[in-house]
């Protein structure tokens, strides 16, 4: 029962990894993007904004709230 449960708990945290991976990515992605683009002030104060919540969310591991901040960044900065 004890080794059923250790191996659930792995498996469980390797399917994870990668959708934070993919956030990260996403969000290196953008700020590389941001150091060429010129958005205007209203949309630089909602990507900042963006930015902000999807770090947040990474660092908190919330894969849901990290994926849709960073979904919405890349549109807003034209990556999707």
């Amino acid at each position: 029962m004890k080794m059923t449960f250790i191996a659930a708990a792995f498996a469980t945290t390797l399917l994870a990894v990668p959708a934070f991976a993919d956030c990260a990515t996403d969000i290196t992605k953008v700020e590389e993007a941001m150091k060429t683009i010129k958005l205007d002030e209203a949309n630089t104060a909602k990507a900042k904004e963006l930015m902000d919540k999807a770090v947040a969310a990474r660092d908190a591991k919330d894969e849901a709230g990290c994926s849709a901040s960073a979904m919405e960044l890349k549109t807003l900065v034209g990556l999707t």
